[in-house]
């Protein structure tokens, strides 16, 4: 087999000498503190550029990791949680390659996950509310909201029976298993089950397995873990009466408690089941902490890794795939202080202080690093393509920009529950209302804008008229075109922002 995940195991004991390796994997196992040196030989000799894992179930064999420390990537050294690094050196080692905690004692069952979790790249995508079929047995109030949720509201029967199904399949292979999550809320007098059928690969209609999972189990991401590749057919069941809406449901390639789309991504979920993912990579651990928050982006996971890692400091990926594909970072007050801590913890974690942190994005994501930004006193928020009046932007898209962005109609719905020039007005001033508050005298701001941008037209204007009088550095490009032309000269002011400051402001150079 090509392409075996490359397991190094440091212990007392070889576990291949009492487990069975999958197959899809090549084992070496270390364990003398003498032969440090062989590990790195090992390598050059079988040509290994970097290890898939690591696992280690004795803390004190961790300085054998020292000398392929430039080899290891983040997220991939797993110890056993029973263990805690009493020594600096090896807990600094620990917390420098975010290390994962995990249970070592039943070895087949982990590395079986560890076989179908160390896959390369990442998948997600949804189906939306326009993706559902109700039920024709369903005679109560049908309303579609957009890409927001289908609303049902009536008698659902004393006895569960479905109530919604979605119109496409989902494939669930058995290499890499799918985890599913499913936006909704509802009335407490109504009570909700998932229906999951697992149809024969190569047939449309032989059931191999019937899964049903109440809301207690829907409470976390759902793992469909299945030793045989199928398609699954979901159908939600209902009983009871009241309201019921049903948001997107989402389906990625799992990595278990590994990580959520990458090693070491993780999901902020609020009570209302909206989700913000992020991830942290440690770079060289050394200033700035850059957050990025990702642009509107229908396939789900993360964004900007590439660029990120470029800069060889650390760095936090936000993205937002609620709707279609984003709904600019703003939610409940629980989701926004979400993020706000997330950032925070990861300052904290590095021993950075606000001025040791920069917020970026582009699009979408400007509106994100912006409105935390606020938060904050960061060194420096850099803003390409900038979007600031939401409720404009939907407006707008009604003559002026017909079927370019309709889904600013639902995002604009969704923060205020109406469409009318309130409505525009109180989103515009959500971000203003914040903006406004904060204190940037001290933070350096980088904006590339579209001369003939269309989707927000002012926004560059009124971020220039507010930043002008206050004592704000402002660094500033424009670009012909409109908003979504020109994304790769975009992309290199975007980058050039980020370098021109790691320079001057931290003394990093290329």
């Amino acid at each position: 087999m090509k392409n075996k995940l490359k397991i190094l195991q440091i212990g007392s004991i070889d576990w291949s000498k009492e487990v069975v390796i999958p197959d899809n994997m090549d084992w070496y196992y270390f364990f003398s503190l003498t032969l440090r040196l062989a590990i790195k030989k090992v390598m050059e000799m079988e040509k290994i550029n970097h290890f898939s894992a690591i696992i280690v179930d004795d803390l004190d064999l961790i300085p054998d990791l020292f000398l392929i420390e430039s080899r290891i990537i983040p997220y991939t050294i797993f110890y056993s949680k029973k263990q805690q690094a009493i020594q600096e050196p090896i807990a600094f080692f620990l917390k420098r390659y975010c290390a994962q905690q995990i249970d070592l004692s039943d070895r087949p069952n982990l590395l079986r996950k560890l076989s179908k979790a160390l896959f390369r790249g990442q998948y997600g995508d949804k189906m939306t509310p326009l993706d559902m079929v109700v039920s024709p047995g369903f005679k109560g109030r049908i309303c579609h909201n957009g890409y927001e949720n289908l609303e049902l509201e009536g008698n659902f029967g004393s006895d569960f029976r479905p109530i919604v199904s979605w119109k496409y399949n989902i494939v669930a292979s058995k290499k890499n298993p799918v985890e599913i999550w499913l936006e909704y809320e509802k009335d407490l007098s109504c009570e909700l089950r998932l229906r999951i059928y697992n149809i024969q690969e190569g047939s449309a209609a032989d059931l191999v397995r019937e899964s049903v999972f109440s809301e207690t189990d829907m409470e976390e991401t759902i793992v469909l873990d299945n030793d045989f590749t199928s398609f699954l057919g979901i159908t939600l069941e209902a009983r009871g009466f009241g309201t019921l809406k049903i948001g997107a449901f989402h389906q990625r390639l799992t990595r278990y408690q590994f990580g959520k789309f990458v090693l070491g991504g993780k999901i902020l979920k609020d009570s209302h089941r909206q989700e913000i993912n992020y991830f942290f990579y440690p770079g060289d651990f050394k200033p700035p902490l850059v957050v990025y928050f990702s642009g509107y982006r229908r396939a789900e996971g993360f964004e900007g890794f590439g660029m990120m890692r470029g800069l060889g400091c650390p760095f936090l990926l936000i993205s937002d795939q609620r709707l279609d594909g984003g709904v600019f970072y703003l939610g409940s007050d629980e989701l926004e202080e979400g993020i706000r801590r997330i950032i925070q913890e990861h300052m904290e974690l590095l021993g950075f202080s606000e001025r040791e942190l920069i917020l970026s994005g582009i699009s979408m994501g400007t509106y994100g690093a912006a409105y935390y930004g606020a938060d904050f006193s960061p060194r420096a928020i850099i803003l390409c393509k900038p979007l600031a009046n939401l409720g404009t932007i939907a407006q707008r898209g009604r003559l002026r920009l017909p079927e370019v962005f309709p889904m600013a109609l639902d995002i604009l719905h969704r923060h205020t529950g109406g469409k009318d020039r309130e409505n525009v007005m109180e989103l515009d001033n959500r971000y203003w209302k914040k903006f406004k508050k904060a204190d940037f005298s001290r933070t350096i701001f980088g904006l590339a804008y579209m001369k003939e941008e269309d989707y927000d037209p002012t926004a560059y204007e009124d971020l220039v008229q507010y930043l002008y009088p206050t004592e704000t550095q402002l660094m500033s490009n424009g670009l012909s075109g409109r908003h979504n032309d020109d994304s790769t000269m975009v992309i290199n002011w975007f980058m050039n922002y980020h370098r021109i400051i790691l320079e001057k402001e931290f003394g990093r150079k290329k």
